[in-house]
């Protein structure tokens, strides 16, 4: 056989009648800025010769020339062929026609679209290599283009047809064992079709009618061993392209990277026209519809010819992990309401093929948003468990259920042995003898190849494989649905046993992630319920600039962004985006606060201030106040005049700067409450420098003991009576382990960090910060291998929870950071939060698929409770859990060096907090005291200092009481985490969910005359009419259940 394979590279060859060299071209080199924006090394374009090229990494190219097509060659096809490197954009008469790169050498020129004169411009990128992996030598480091050879083809399409056909029937009989019959009958008849073609070539002849007889009588045989259709199962050819929207290149190059696929993926179309492509992600069509117009109205039409199918109707292709459950919300809602706005259509499937684990509350928020089907491939990475199916229903906490599909393979291509073994890969041909195969280039884009296609247009020539067709992934589930009554169920999370770091890794990013979820929250919240007070036009321009501060965000999610697995550039990028994401968001804030503290009334003695509390129920909270020591004493006041508890920090012992943390009670859910600073003959409590600080502290709650390191090692609850620490351990204790990860640096932990501890923390000093009338605060600095940890811990004496605030000054390299709570609880489960919901895991290592989550992810809290007395542990940013036996720890920082090599080096700040409370989690109020921690309340100053800027911003004048409960509501469990503007029309939106797994009726009470009120999906389409009685609604909640519900 070793014959064929020489004939085929003999055609390979053969397959050009002509060529033309085009050595010499005009050229200008750049640097790429941000896109269409570049800095030229020149004023104008010079003549170049492009072989040798002495290339710099970095630099893009513009090569320009216009072409004669010789007489001879127009009734042929022709075609350039574009060697060398670097990735490239082919514009044909000025319009972006296709790419060029390593997979993509070839460009088909079609006479009759392009015209006998061509002008082509070539922009060919040499792109930045990876960065070097220094622990793994994991990169993969290419060199400078050394050269640039162009060339004009003349193609001979029937010989070139003919190679496609004995590749097809070659590869695929190499399959088959030797002495197969059907083996050695084809076999023989491809040395005939060799031996006829080497005659024709001693003639002279390489073109002919021969070339055409001979393909024929070939293809005769091969189908002469071909079974009954179907026989051997189905192939849904489905060409695609994964593009990550950054990874080990910038968002900024993926601009252009869309340009090069999507170009590439059109022409293919004008040339095969049974071709069909299916591409991901809304965010890289709004790419091309602002970069490359003329390109993005033709994608329209093939998608209007059903010959382009969208799917994935999120934003991005996010990760599944860190985001909230509202950011998830408006990856669907932007993504979808784009493709209806655009297309005409939205995607009823979801397309997740590389996300590193896919939370449980997934498929509630995808049946919401219009979509029945799921297509992942990464859990096929596991690295200790096979996940056991491919087909099958996945449940999700609720009880939503929708079909999915485990592909096996990504970027796939279509030869017979890529077919043969991703059949032989799949495992419920029983259940449906058909699957899907995903084929183009991708990662970084490029798509499908002229080779891929000829090949599926040859599924007739490969023996004993399965009928291969060009499909769509609409059509596939469909055919699954026809099946769907016998496929099995998956309950629970789709946890990805690979990539556990990424909860972690690249810390300062997903911080500015939690913070920017939490304050485009309460801007929404604030904005919505100050357009009474707002001006005219006011509430449309704050409801545009949130859109657009929640589009950075949803970008910002991407799953190899916010995992912390990209090259530094991105982060320097992702840094910037989320100022403007903090701008935009503060703006519309202060905005929204001005206009309610401007029409509120504060008449009353001394300073007015507005406390806002943006959750669903009456809270008392710690505000704190900038004072000067110039002004004198002050005393805080409520509405009633009693006097309030609070406390006079001094920033620094030589400051006059002061704060006065006031304790302030009852403040409404959604509303606000007043409070007043007067002059005062009496100092309030609290040290004004730091005191020493014993080894036991006392507060309200608790009794506390440390051991020489700072490390606490007895904590005794006073109202339960009960210890909170195992006998004979620490906690709060920092543990600091050496992570070095056999791959995937940035990605993984290493499974065996416990064995590798790297040291102990060294007590540098103590102190006692505050002892007053509201709280206690204590401060630690330790020093931690070549890293300095800073630390308050904060216990309030009105409620248990208690804040480890914390700065960490980080310069460790492969290291892991973990805190750990050792806590006297028995429980075989621990809770965890995820979007919208809570999910329990075990705490024992009983089985594989337990060992295997030795790090999992929790959102603001994780809990282990015994039936009647639990401990929490929150976080304002923290993602990474293990909770084994009776000891929960939080993951706090690592430091990979790849693809990053500074990632996570320098200052970061977070807060976690110890929640003791009596019964489990759920009657402990968990879920509230997170909200807590992660929504402190706000403060306005009052009317007379806020006035003129309420004016200045629009406000109306119009007076409210100086205490108000703007959405009066009350719940149990039931948590109302949404108000929002609707994105279309008239309306307000309002987003609840059950938050402890039961059931519940509540009352949401109506802000101003609404009229009608329907619930609706998350696209914010109108599912049922809502009966609103006094002014309210009564809705109904199962466990875990998302509503949502528009009043107009």
């Amino acid at each position: 056989m070793h014959r064929i394979n020489r004939f085929l590279k003999k055609l390979e060859s053969l397959q050009w009648k002509e060529t033309i060299p085009l050595p010499e071209w005009e050229m200008r080199k750049a640097r790429y800025i941000v896109p269409g924006v570049y800095e030229y090394e020149t004023e104008d374009y010079f003549v170049q010769t492009m072989d040798p090229l002495n290339s710099t990494q970095g630099v893009t190219y513009f090569l320009r020339k216009q072409l004669e097509i010789p007489c001879a060659w127009h009734s042929d096809p022709i075609g350039l062929i574009v060697e060398g490197g670097g990735e490239g954009m082919l514009k044909v008469n000025g319009v972006p026609y296709h790419g060029v790169d390593r997979n993509h050498s070839f460009v088909p020129l079609h006479l009759d679209g392009v015209g006998l004169n061509p002008y082509i411009e070539i922009e060919l990128y040499d792109p930045i290599p990876e960065p070097a992996d220094p622990l793994n030598a994991q990169a993969t480091i290419n060199p400078p283009i050394s050269y640039i050879r162009i060339k004009l083809v003349r193609v001979n399409k029937p010989l070139q047809s003919l190679l496609y056909s004995v590749q097809a029937a070659y590869e695929s009989v190499l399959l088959l064992p030797e002495q197969d019959l059907k083996r050695l009958r084809i076999r023989d008849a491809l040395y005939e079709t060799m031996d006829e073609t080497e005659r024709q070539l001693d003639i002279g002849s390489i073109e002919g009618d021969w070339l055409h007889i001979l393909e024929n009588r070939l293809a005769k045989l091969v189908k002469a061993f071909a079974p009954a259709p179907g026989a051997n199962g189905t192939m849904h050819m489905i060409g695609q392209s994964h593009i990550d929207i950054a990874w080990l290149w910038p968002v900024r190059e993926t601009v252009r990277k869309v340009s090069r696929t999507f170009s590439t993926m059109n022409t293919l179309m004008k040339e095969y026209p049974d071709f069909v492509y299916t591409q991901s992600q809304p965010l890289l069509y709004a790419f091309a519809k602002e970069h490359y117009p003329e390109l993005y109205e033709q994608i329209k039409q093939r998608v209007a010819e059903g010959r382009w199918e969208l799917v994935g109707g999120m934003w991005v292709e996010p990760d599944l992990n860190i985001p909230s459950g509202e950011s998830l919300v408006r990856q669907m809602l932007y993504g979808q309401l784009f493709y209806k706005e655009e297309f005409g259509k939205t995607s009823n499937i979801e397309w997740l093929p590389d996300t590193f684990g896919y939370c449980a509350s997934l498929p509630q928020l995808l049946k919401l948003a219009g979509v029945d089907y799921f297509m992942t491939t990464k859990l096929n990475w596991n690295d200790t468990n096979v996940f056991p199916y491919d087909l099958f229903h996945w449940v999700g906490i609720d009880g939503s259920s929708v079909i999915s599909y485990l592909n096996h393979g990504l970027n796939e291509h279509t030869k017979p042995k890529d077919i043969h073994e991703h059949w032989q890969a799949y495992r419920h041909k029983d259940k449906l003898d058909e699957l899907m195969l995903l084929y183009g280039h991708g990662d970084g884009g490029g798509g499908v190849t002229r080779e891929m296609v000829e090949l599926v247009e040859r599924s007739a020539m490969m023996v004993d494989l399965p009928d291969s067709h060009f499909s769509t992934a609409a059509e596939f589930f469909g055919r699954v649905r026809e099946r769907r009554q016998t496929l099995p169920e998956w309950h629970g999370d789709l946890y990805l046993e690979l990539h556990r770091g990424t909860y972690t890794t690249h810390a300062r990013n997903k911080r500015s992630n939690r913070k920017a979820e939490v304050l485009y929250r309460e801007a929404e919240i604030w904005s919505g319920l100050a357009g009474n007070v707002f001006e005219a036009g006011q509430a449309e321009k704050v409801q545009a600039a949130l859109r657009e501060g929640w589009k950075l965000i949803l970008l910002n999610q991407f799953h190899d962004i916010i995992p912390g697995t990209a090259i530094p550039e991105t982060y320097v990028t992702s840094a910037e985006e989320y100022g403007q994401v903090f701008k935009l968001g503060n703006d519309c804030l202060k905005q929204s606060l001005a206009a309610l503290a401007g029409s509120a009334a504060a008449q009353g003695e001394g300073i007015s201030f507005l406390v806002f509390n943006s959750l669903g129920w009456t809270r008392n909270e710690i505000v704190y106040i900038g004072v000067n020591e110039e002004q004198g004493h002050f005393a805080a006041f409520d509405q009633d005049g009693a006097r309030l508890k609070s406390d006079l920090m001094r920033d620094g012992a030589e400051s006059g700067k002061l704060t006065l943390a006031v304790s302030v009670k009852s403040i409404p859910a959604f509303g606000y409450t007043t409070i007043w600073l007067r002059a005062s003959q009496q100092a309030e409590m609290g040290t004004a420098y730091p005191a020493k600080l014993d080894d036991k502290w006392e507060t309200p709650h608790y009794v506390i003991e440390f051991n020489k390191a700072g490390e606490i090692i007895r904590w005794y609850d006073k109202s339960a009576g009960r210890e909170l620490i195992s006998a004979g351990e620490k906690a709060n204790e920092f543990q600091l382990f050496f992570d070095k990860p056999l791959s995937w640096d940035a990605w993984d932990i290493d499974p065996r960090f416990e064995a590798q501890r790297a040291g102990s923390v060294r007590l540098l000093s103590k102190e006692a910060v505050v002892q007053g009338n509201a709280q206690d605060v204590l401060r630690f600095k330790w020093q931690l291998s070549r890293s300095v940890i800073v630390q308050h811990i904060i216990f309030y004496h009105d409620q248990k929870r208690v804040d480890f605030k914390t700065t960490v000054d980080w310069q460790e390299e492969h290291k892991l950071l973990k805190v750990a709570f050792p806590v006297d609880i028995v429980a075989g489960k621990a809770t965890y939060e995820i979007p919208f919901g809570a999910l329990e895991r075990p705490t024992h290592t009983n089985t594989s698929w337990e060992q295997a989550q030795y790090e999992v992810c929790g959102h603001r809290f994780a809990d282990l409770s015994e039936g009647n007395y639990g401990v929490s542990l929150l976080n304002d940013c923290k993602y990474g859990y293990d909770i084994k036996g009776s000891t929960i720890r939080l993951s706090l920082l690592r430091a990979p060096r790849w693809p990053d090599l500074t990632a996570d080096q320098g200052e970061h700040e977070f807060t976690y907090s110890l929640y003791p409370h009596e019964q489990d989690w759920r009657s402990g109020h968990v879920v509230r005291s997170a909200l807590e921690l992660n929504h402190p309340v706000r403060v306005a100053e009052g009317r007379a200092g806020a006035a003129a800027e309420a004016d200045r911003l629009g406000g109306q004048g119009s007076m409210l009481p100086s205490r108000l409960e703007l959405v009066p509501f009350e719940s149990k469990h039931v948590i109302l985490d949404t108000i929002k503007a609707a994105e279309r029309g008239e309306g307000m939106i309002f987003r609840l969910y059950e938050s402890a797994g039961g059931r519940e009726q509540v009352t949401l009470r109506l802000p101003g005359d609404a009229k009608e009120a329907f619930i609706i999906n998350l696209l914010e389409e109108e599912l049922q009419r809502l009966e609103i009685l006094n002014g309210a609604v009564q809705l109904s909640f199962k466990p875990f259940e998302i509503i949502s519900v528009r009043a107009q």
